[in-house]
């Protein structure tokens, strides 16, 4: 069973020179602002088309893919690096340490209302993974942390801009090995959303181990 750190300690280290003592304690890492352009639009499904008959058109069918961009103008598509090329039809990889801000520049270029939901900031409440406790006390909760708690949906051509703190109870826990992976997916008709094909993998690391 995971049970994620909800407290952070600082253990100084001591210099202990005749009767003087000096404490050096090391001083946290700055967050960063991660900023991510990704949009949701219509690809070609892998099913081939139904050819027309009596001259209607042929049946074209298609997928929603969150696939992300070099800027918020959306015209170049950013690259999948060729270490990440298995993730296949899922949206773009998004990263960040402890400590960060996720940015995410939404647009909708699909037909029906959709949006970015992160698994990996929500409230303690809701995820449950932050109800665990070591000590007989009342396990401590976390409404709203990191996330901005706003579901709303983005109509077809719509834009919006997310931010989402990253807390320490989203990062690896003691037998994670560094790093923890969540998805983020579309919580507007979320299972059409997700059988369209809006899903994608956040992966968030331990404070500082992406500087």
């Amino acid at each position: 069973m995971r049970i994620p750190v909800l407290v952070a300690l600082a253990v100084p280290v001591v210099l202990v020179s005749g009767a003087a003592a000096v404490y050096s304690v090391g001083r946290p890492v700055a967050g960063q602002v991660r900023t991510y352009y990704i949009s949701a639009d219509e690809v070609a499904a892998e099913a081939p088309g139904t050819p027309g008959t009596a001259g209607e058109p042929e049946t074209r069918y298609v997928k929603a893919r969150y696939r992300e961009y070099t800027d918020a103008t959306f015209t170049r598509q950013k690259p999948r690096p060729a270490e990440w090329e298995h993730l296949a039809f899922l949206g773009p990889l998004i990263r960040a340490d402890v400590g960060d801000t996720i940015q995410i520049v939404f647009r909708n270029r699909v037909g029906f209302p959709v949006n970015v939901h992160p698994d990996a900031v929500l409230s303690g409440a809701a995820d449950g993974r932050a109800r665990a406790s070591l000590s007989a006390a009342p396990a401590p909760t976390f409404p709203g942390l990191g996330s901005d708690g706003d579901d709303a949906a983005v109509a077809p051509g719509g834009t919006r801009t997310y931010r989402w703190a990253v807390p320490s109870q989203a990062g690896p826990g003691p037998d994670d090995h560094g790093s923890v992976l969540w998805l983020y997916h579309s919580r507007t008709g979320e299972a059409a959303s997700d059988d369209a094909g809006l899903i994608g993998p956040i992966i968030i690391y331990k404070r500082g181990a992406l500087r």
